[in-house]
């Protein structure tokens, strides 16, 4: 990979504040101090295409650099610029990070992003899938952070997932304490809150 540019040339993320991804690379940034742009991406465009073959989001531009995939775009942030390491060194917290960040990108957003509608009441099928991924989180979950005795990539990729879900559907996570607690102490920090949008206007 070329050497990164420097932080004159800040990143640009394209994608949108929805996006539970483009959410977590912006948080990424953030945790690590490291100056970004959010450019919207024509969604579907050629341009997009042009940038990721599959047209999804986010996608990283940094100089010459082009990063697609929200595992390549984290890690590249994380390994690029001086900050805070969001990797553990340790490799059972390190295995346990990459855990999270699969189960996050496979099965919660595939139950609880992808399977809970935005615009129209949710049915009860897709209300029960989502539960159940909730439920099996909430058993594994850990609080402070779910990987290691710092934060990780791992919280980055949840914490918008599980924003998600309060969003649309606040009542699948009743009763769900040990997510409910890990999530009260990532929502306070400065890389939740400056990544919030008004749900009303998505």
């Amino acid at each position: 990979m070329p050497a990164p540019e420097p932080l004159t040339n800040p990143l640009r993320l394209r994608g949108f504040p929805v996006s539970t991804f483009t959410r977590t690379a912006a948080m990424t940034c953030i945790e690590k101090g490291v100056p970004y742009e959010l450019v919207p991406i024509g969604y579907g465009s050629a341009e997009h295409a042009a940038l990721h073959p599959f047209t999804r989001m986010p996608v990283l531009e940094h100089g010459d650099v082009v990063v697609f995939e929200t595992l390549a775009v984290t890690n590249y942030i994380d390994a690029a610029f001086e900050g805070p390491a969001l990797q553990p060194a340790a490799l059972p917290a390190r295995t346990k990070m990459l855990a999270w960040m699969s189960l996050c990108a496979d099965y919660i957003f595939r139950d609880v992003v992808r399977g809970l509608p935005r615009r129209e009441p949710p049915t009860g099928e897709e209300l029960a899938a989502a539960r159940r991924a909730l439920e099996l989180v909430d058993r594994m979950v850990s609080s402070p952070f779910l990987a290691g005795d710092s934060l990780s990539l791992a919280d980055l990729y949840l914490a918008p997932q599980i924003s998600n879900a309060r969003e649309k559907a606040p009542e699948v996570l009743d009763g769900l304490g040990a997510i409910e607690a890990w999530f009260t102490g990532i929502a306070a920090r400065e890389s939740f809150e400056r990544t919030a949008y008004d749900p009303s206007t998505v």
